[in-house]
């Protein structure tokens, strides 16, 4: 089979060939010969094509961040690249998306066809009768790009569960369990969290409306999380998330205040109030990925544990020691 490739820019397709343009970058300039640019007439170049009676294929798995035009270059590129030949003959192009929480995580697209290659090249004094008869015929060139466009089942995780080790403040351990209902690409979430380490919880000490110097006493503090968070993909392996939802603190005093006259007795305080938080999730292997996690609460309610007859001699409780972001590292766990 011949084919024309013109000189003077008028096109002939046959259906043994398909136009493909490839980007290419250089730091010199091309060797190039443009005879329109000076006047000059060159003769017609013509060439042979040799195809494949095998039908080959390729996938081309996408970057997300390439526009889709760049994909499909990309794809008959590592196709030509693969099956070694100059053009493909009638291809089929099937494109895959793969979205996973409602984000898009994947494209991948197929192209299927007849491999080609050139057998000879040559300029030609006059044009070979078969290409001036099939050029009269008058063909549509219009393609259909995509024979074959298919959106994959939703295949992220629905369950999700997570341990973590605290690094600001030190000492603490977290546990986490999410389900993911494809609801707006939400994750529901309920969250622990105990603090080893003990701290100082400042008060101002009242006694007949007189306030007396702060004081400070130890404790052991747990907390309680629940709400929701949304996640971006980055890439195959890598996302963040923003959560946010409510919280429930409570400091357990190493020790009571008492107060013997009074026979009252302060033994812990607890607060309700909002969390914000954040997190990275880098995929290791399989549905186990590592985490690092950044969170804050807000107290909006306090409340102290007391018992005995005379309960209003603590006010004004505050907490120095515990920070107001806490970051911690650890796994999580996909099912």
């Amino acid at each position: 089979m011949k084919k024309f490739i013109p000189i003077l820019g008028v096109v002939l397709l046959t259906s043994c060939s398909i136009h493909r343009e490839i980007k290419k970058d250089t730091k010199a300039h091309d060797p190039e010969v443009n005879p329109t640019a000076v006047g000059m007439l060159i003769k017609p170049i013509v060439a042979d094509l040799k195809i494949g009676s095998v039908k080959q294929s390729v996938t081309y798995t996408a970057d997300l961040k390439l526009p889709l035009s760049e994909i499909k270059n990309n794809a008959m590129e590592l196709f030509l690249t693969t099956h070694k030949c100059d053009y493909v003959v009638d291809p089929i192009y099937s494109k895959v998306t793969t979205v996973e929480n409602s984000q898009l995580s994947e494209i991948q697209i197929t192209i299927t066809g007849f491999p080609a290659t050139y057998s000879k090249i040559y300029q030609a004094d006059s044009l070979p009768k078969s290409i001036i008869q099939y050029a009269s015929i008058g063909l549509p060139v219009k393609r259909v790009e995509y024979i074959n466009s298919l959106v994959s089942e939703v295949k992220g995780k629905s369950f999700g569960m997570e341990f973590s080790y605290g690094l600001v403040p030190s000492g603490f351990v977290a546990a986490q369990l999410d389900y993911a209902k494809n609801i707006h690409g939400l994750h529901y979430y309920m969250a622990f969290e105990k603090y080893s380490t003990p701290g100082n919880v400042q008060f101002d000490y009242a006694v007949n409306s007189t306030i007396l110097p702060s004081g400070a006493l130890e404790y052991s503090h747990s907390a309680y999380s629940m709400g929701v968070f949304k996640e971006k993909t980055f890439s195959n392996r890598f996302k963040i998330r923003g959560a946010g939802g409510l919280n429930y603190s409570m400091m357990q005093f190493t020790q009571s205040l008492k107060n013997q006259a009074n026979k009252t007795a302060f033994n812990s305080t607890s607060s309700i109030g909002l969390r914000f938080g954040a997190a990275f999730d880098y995929a290791l292997y399989g549905g186990i990925s590592l985490i690092g996690k950044a969170h804050a609460n807000v107290a909006l309610t306090n409340a102290i544990g007391q018992d005995g007859e005379y309960t209003s001699e603590i006010t004004n409780i505050k907490n120095d020691d515990y920070p107001l972001v806490n970051f911690s590292v650890g796994l999580r766990f996909n099912f």
